[in-house]
């Protein structure tokens, strides 16, 4: 895009310049706005990792009280404490949820490598079982503060 402008008046002479008029943004100025966006979406991924976090964390605090809640109205029911097995199949007064239900086990949630399981084990003294237990101990792995979360029902449990 050439345009001529009368630019220069010499001595009563007009002498024409051509004018170059290119339209667009400088490189410079894309590569600010390529890092601006690319600052803002790392930002964003950072921020929803975090709340993904804490929701799978509310979700297995939500489950686990669930279970705890099951084992209770089982006991109340049953008078006597309930096997893992109990609680999923064959119990219908506290419904869990499927995933509760599936990742539900007899052995304690210690580390990460099982934040996607639920922990039950019988709580007392000396050797226990579903006749002797004093209560429930229901546990899962809490990852935004990495560590273990444990939710006792009943007597007997530390």
């Amino acid at each position: 895009n050439q345009k001529c402008k009368l630019t220069k008046n010499i001595g009563g002479e007009s002498e024409m310049i051509a004018q170059n008029k290119a339209k667009g943004f400088t490189i410079v100025e894309l590569l600010i706005v390529i890092v601006i966006i690319g600052i803002l979406a790392a930002i964003s991924i950072v921020a929803y990792n975090g709340v993904m976090t804490k929701s799978r964390d509310s979700e297995r605090q939500s489950d686990t009280r669930n279970i705890a809640n099951a084992a209770s109205a089982y006991k109340a029911q049953e008078d006597k404490w309930p096997t893992v097995d109990n609680l999923k199949t064959g119990f219908d007064t506290v419904k869990l949820s499927g995933k509760a239900s599936s990742q539900l086990r007899a052995t304690a949630v210690t580390s990460a490598t099982d934040k996607a399981s639920y922990g039950m084990t019988f709580c007392g003294t000396g050797t226990v079982t579903q006749d002797t237990a004093t209560g429930v101990q229901v546990t899962y792995w809490n990852e935004a503060d990495k560590k273990q979360i444990k939710i006792n029902v009943g007597d007997g449990c530390s």
